[in-house]
């Protein structure tokens, strides 16, 4: 049942029993008396019953500790021992001495419900906003990054993936339906559930001769399974399922038992790299492998600012690619009120659709262009390759379409047209082309007939912005700024626990990243508020 937090102070909370038990510019009063106001819990009382059942516990108190294990990077079972013993925590929560208790599953399971929808992404939104005002703080300069949050599952081979799946529907299935599981047990090709159990196998072929086997094995559970009422609605089921479609081909034949095959790549828009937690992903970066997903983070980089603030947090799969969360951000923020006049961002984020789609909202993305990586000195050679910013073209200030006047010697085209899928095709003459001292450094495509050159907006975009992070050092040091997003990442992930998920779901992951984000936002609001923070050690380190 909701219940609101008692307005009415006590005469048992720690400041008033003990005067001056902590220095007045303590940073537990900055949260008392700035922060923990802005809480509103008519924002989350929907999470609870209007009547019957127990009082729910101080929405205020719960989010404070949820804000305080983000700062110093708690588990809940710490959360709840450090409450009774932290006279900073109570003074931060209003809270009496001999009242200082919260049950750690009781903390979790106000966590789950935060995860229904994005309850806590607005409420990290409007605190930041809030800071913002409060700090003076201009968003006109952002940058942003993206970091992997890990998985806290190893990453499994696929003769692990299939042993571990089988094993886990097995013990489900045992559970809950002890008689099936005895009987489909002895169709098997090994006992899943002996004591003694290993995820890897350094024999190759005899890892091979037993992936076959264990295939097989999940194709006899899903035969027998599939149509059972109830056992067919088992999670472990569908995810045994969902492994065997994406892992195997059948073939079936007249007369003739189904052929199994293994298929060299799993298909999917999603693969399952563990059945405990189907959302992570697995993916490669270089020579870094990662089971888990992939957080964005954005902030605020004016020079003039005494304090930057975070401004947007998300969590997406791990194979999910910059530049396709870039627009993503900029309407996050514009939503949110903080819309940045100059987005900055690495490559990643950077290319020609991305730079367009920015100009449309009036945001300049500012960096250096992806997909092409010569150097600075290779650039300056007189010999290098020419590329389609290197042509003379016109855009149209209405329709912002682009015409190409002349190539980069001086040789105007014979005609050009649009095709349905954007791009343009500009004809050269085949003569004059073949003749041209700088044919083998341009890309125009010299034909039987004709010469071609194939051109878009994006593509034009994002050579222009390689041409111009090439040539001109200033601004190459202007997009020197985001570089500050290192730190941003570092201090995000590793200062407050956001590098590793502690949870199976995307949506809880998500959860903690923004969590993360808000105990950073908070931390630096108060080091803003006092030049001196007390009995905070964590939190006195930059």
């Amino acid at each position: 049942m909701y219940r609101p937090t008692s307005t009415q102070s006590s005469l048992f909370e720690p400041d008033v029993m003990f005067p001056g038990v902590l220095p007045k510019d303590d940073w537990s009063y900055i949260f008392r008396d700035k922060i923990y106001p802005l809480i509103d819990e008519e924002k989350f009382k929907y999470l609870f019953k209007e009547k019957g059942g127990a009082p729910n516990k101080s929405i205020k108190l719960m989010i404070s500790i949820l804000i305080f294990m983000a700062i110093e990077k708690l588990t809940w079972r710490e959360a709840e021992f450090q409450f009774l013993r932290r006279i900073d925590w109570m003074i931060a929560t209003s809270t009496a001495l001999g009242d200082a208790f919260i049950d750690f599953t009781t903390l979790f399971k106000f966590y789950q419900r935060l995860e229904q929808d994005d309850t806590a992404y607005q409420f990290f939104q409007e605190l930041t906003s809030l800071f913002i005002i409060e700090c003076g703080v201009s968003t006109k300069k952002q940058r942003v990054d993206s970091f992997f949050m890990l998985g806290w599952l190893k990453i499994l081979s696929r003769y692990g993936l299939f042993k571990e799946t089988i094993r886990a529907f097995l013990l489900a299935l045992r559970k809950h339906k002890p008689g099936l599981y005895e009987e489909i047990k002895a169709e098997l090709s090994r006992d899943y559930l002996e004591k003694e159990f290993d995820l890897t196998e350094k024999d190759k072929d005899k890892a091979n001769r037993k992936i076959s086997e264990m295939a097989r094995d999940l194709y006899i559970l899903i035969a027998a399974f599939e149509n059972h009422h109830q056992v067919k609605h088992y999670e472990g089921f569908k995810t045994l399922k969902k492994v065997f479609e994406q892992q195997c081909s059948v073939t079936k034949e007249e007369a003739s038992e189904p052929k199994i095959e293994i298929r060299k790549k799993p298909v999917g828009d999603k693969i399952i790299s563990s059945p405990h937690n189907t959302d992570a992903e697995y993916t490669r970066k270089r020579k870094q492998t990662v089971v888990g997903h992939k957080a964005f983070v954005t902030e605020t980089c004016d020079p003039d600012n005494e304090v930057q603030s975070i401004t947007d947090a998300n969590l997406e799969t791990a194979k999910h690619a910059d530049s396709k969360e870039t627009l993503k951000i900029e309407e996050r923020l514009e939503d949110n009120g903080t819309k940045p006049e100059i987005l900055y961002g690495d490559a990643g984020f950077v290319n020609g659709k991305t730079i367009l789609e920015s100009a449309e909202k009036d945001i300049d993305l500012a960096g250096p262009s992806s997909g092409r990586s010569q150097s600075i000195e290779n650039f300056e050679q007189d010999d290098r390759p020419l590329d389609t910013a290197d042509f003379e073209v016109r855009i149209d200030d209405n329709t912002k379409e682009l015409e190409v006047l002349s190539c980069p010697n001086k040789q105007k085209p014979l005609d050009q047209q649009r095709r349905d899928n954007g791009h343009i095709l500009v004809h050269f003459e085949r003569e004059t082309c073949s003749q041209c001292s700088i044919q083998d450094r341009c890309p125009v495509n010299i034909g039987a007939k004709i010469s071609t050159l194939t051109i878009s907006e994006e593509q034009y975009a994002g050579a222009a912005r390689h041409q111009q992070y090439m040539e001109d050092s200033d601004y190459r040091q202007e997009c020197g700024i985001r570089a500050g997003a290192e730190s941003l990442v570092n201090e995000v992930a590793n200062g407050h626990g956001a590098r590793k998920s502690r949870h199976r779901t995307e949506k809880r992951s998500r959860l903690q990243l923004i969590f993360a984000s808000i105990g950073c936002n908070v931390k630096r609001f108060i080091r803003y508020q006092a030049n001196c923070v007390q009995n905070q050690p964590e939190m006195a380190v930059v």
